[in-house]
């Protein structure tokens, strides 16, 4: 990869590849991808060779992997997955009351993770896809979310009536889901060969965050995110992925500790509103579904128009969405205005 500048600083250009390119590619569905793991195995295959042949130097392939679930955590505690044609699968909820969520988490908590049969199952897939990429990751694509997110997909839309009706019940079920959380993240930075601590700091994704009411951060948000950073690494390197936000909720992101922030798809934030409200450093997307409809001066316009911001992380997506759309020329054009700033 190349080394870039901006005024005599070390600036990224970064290009996500979203996995359903894969599957897009050899011609399966999503289901099959996550479920026929010969399958999906054939569909890094095409994935290696796209990303080498198209881009070069410029991109990495994605590392292939176990096929990506955000849910695994979920999924131990009990939420059924629903898999479909078409996305990845999603979760039903595991109870019908904060009373039941709270019961189910108690009756969790010593819960052994790696005996599930899910996570046995992605271990089984793990094992086989290292069978032909070596270098792929002991343990891959089993994820989790943030309390937040968490909360409200274990528990259905029944959370957001819960948090206003019996917010201190809402405060027990977080906490224990955040403890369940951090013990489940451990458990698989162990199955990666780790040793379960931190050294170098963490992350967290948290979406669902965006739906609490500002005024409800600091009882129902901040302490939980503190929770899960302090339950898994005295580093201060604790970064949080939170789309959607709105800029009164930025101005309460300064309180978490954190160290730095991803905004990702927030259409209501700008980079002055996100400046304007938090001292935290930030990185910036070029949305994939905008860099199609662009122009090649458009392109260079923007990461100019970011960089003289002060923003020195920018970021686009490569997906099926590109590709099928016929707009992958659109994507190296990133790599090519980006020339203007290498080394």
């Amino acid at each position: 990869m190349y080394e870039y500048k901006y005024n005599g600083k070390l600036i990224h250009f970064v290009c996500e590849i979203y996995y359903d390119i894969a599957p897009y590619l050899a011609g399966i569905t999503m289901k099959e991808f996550f479920l026929d793991i010969d399958k999906n195995i054939d569909a890094w295959k095409f994935h290696q060779d796209f990303v080498r042949s198209n881009f070069g130097e410029y991109l990495k392939p994605s590392a292939p992997t176990a096929p990506h679930l955000s849910y695994g955590h979920l999924a131990c505690l009990g939420c059924k997955l629903n898999y479909t044609e078409t996305g990845e699968p999603n979760v039903l909820p595991a109870v019908d009351s904060i009373d039941e969520a709270i019961e189910l988490l108690k009756e969790k908590r010593d819960l052994d993770f790696t005996k599930t049969e899910i996570w046995q199952s992605y271990q089984y897939m793990s094992d086989r896809v290292r069978e032909v990429f070596p270098q792929s990751p002991k343990f891959g694509g089993f994820g989790m979310e943030g309390p937040l997110t968490s909360a409200a997909l274990l528990r259905g839309h029944g959370f957001y009536y819960d948090i206003m009706d019996e917010p201190e019940k809402c405060e027990e079920f977080l906490y224990l889901l955040t403890d369940s959380i951090i013990a489940f993240r451990k458990a698989l930075d162990i199955a990666g060969g780790g040793t379960g601590e931190f050294l170098g700091g963490v992350g967290c994704c948290d979406d669902l965050a965006s739906m609490i009411p500002p005024s409800m951060w600091e009882t129902h948000v901040i302490p939980f995110w503190k929770q899960y950073y302090d339950g898994l690494t005295k580093s201060p390197n604790r970064s949080m992925h939170v789309e959607a936000l709105k800029p009164a909720q930025v101005k309460k992101l300064d309180l978490a500790g954190l160290s730095h922030y991803q905004p990702s798809v927030s259409p209501d934030l700008t980079i002055e509103s996100v400046q304007e409200n938090t001292s935290l450093p930030f990185d910036w997307l070029l949305y994939a579904f905008k860099i199609t409809d662009m122009t090649d001066d458009e392109i260079a316009a923007w990461q100019d128009d970011t960089l003289s911001k002060g923003i020195t992380s920018l970021r686009t997506q490569l997906g099926k969405f590109t590709v099928e759309s016929g707009k992958l020329d659109r994507v190296l054009q990133w790599f090519k205005a980006a020339d203007r700033y290498r080394v």
